[in-house]
């Protein structure tokens, strides 16, 4: 899913919380009537013997439910995904997209204990002078059949040597710490499993936050709304096969509604195979990406 890119220029804005109205609910109870009866009194019948009426069958699965579009194997510690996406008429050898995403396990951010995916993390030197290294987290979890969706966070360290012309090696010292983390305060939870045409909307915030060398600016705060909206199942034809998937648009809106700002991803995961819960297709509505490679090695 799409990060929330939120401009730290622009004005603050509060979440004003919404009072829910009291329903109360009364129930009316009804009496008989007495009386002596003018005929003879007959012998009381026998009571009928009781009849146990059999349990209700459950409820028989529903076809096009999207449970089986989410694989628990992702909150795994250790699980790997590597794919490779490619837009419709583009040259993959020059405009692939490629992702990596490592489940490392639960870790502290924003109060909670959520599931940290790593997403990206890049390194760069240049002998003698520098290094540097960028590491790009999201937070998640999958709590009571739902998706919890906490933040994300960006790391980035440089190392200097301060004997410039020294070969590479240990006297690189630590020169600068930057962070950047956006939080959904409360977070966005969306349903497991849901109904071809249902729709699950939410209100939170995004609380950005910047850091540099253990010093932090004033916190950021904007309203944010996230909407996920579940089509149905469809067959769909990728390099990797044919699979049954589960199509689904997001949309996210953050700022206040002069200035918000928003972004509608589709997606297509896979209800079937050994992909199964992974994207296959997306993520631009106007020009939807195709995956062309992918492994997927559960935790």
């Amino acid at each position: 899913m799409k990060r929330v890119d939120v401009n730290s220029t622009m004005p603050r804005a509060r979440l004003l919380a919404v009072a829910a109205a009291a329903v109360a609910i009364s129930a009316c109870g009804g009496g008989g009537g007495g009386g002596f009866s003018a005929l003879p009194i007959a012998a009381a019948p026998a009571p009928a013997a009781e009849q146990v009426q059999p349990p209700a069958p459950a409820p028989a699965p529903v076809a096009d439910s999207s449970a089986p579009c989410f694989n628990e194997a992702d909150f795994r510690e250790g699980t790997r995904l590597e794919f490779e996406a490619v837009k419709p008429g583009a040259d993959p050898a020059t405009t692939a997209f490629q992702r990596t995403s490592v489940t490392e396990g639960r870790e502290v951010f924003a109060g909670a204990n959520p599931v940290a995916f790593n997403v990206g993390t890049e390194t760069s030197s240049f002998p003698s002078v520098y290094q540097r290294k960028m590491v790009k987290k999201e937070y998640k979890d999958l709590v009571n059949g739902s998706i919890l969706l906490y933040g994300k966070a960006f790391t980035e360290e440089i190392k200097i040597d301060p004997k410039a012309g020294a070969p590479l090696g240990p006297g690189f010292v630590l020169d600068r710490v930057s962070s950047v983390s956006q939080v959904f305060t409360p977070p966005f939870s969306f349903p497991v499993d849901m109904k071809a045409g249902q729709v699950a909307s939410q209100q939170s915030s995004v609380i950005e936050t910047r850091t540099f060398n253990g010093r932090s600016d004033p916190a950021t705060s904007l309203p944010a709304m996230g909407e996920l909206t579940y089509h149905g199942r469809e067959k769909l034809e990728t390099p990797l096969g044919t699979f049954d998937t589960c199509k689904f648009s997001l949309r996210v809106a953050v700022g206040v509604s002069a200035i918000s700002m928003g972004a509608t991803k589709e997606m297509w995961l896979a209800a079937e195979g050994p992909y199964r819960g992974q994207l296959l297709k997306g993520v631009d509505p106007k020009s939807p990406a195709l995956v062309t490679k992918m492994t997927y090695t559960p935790g």
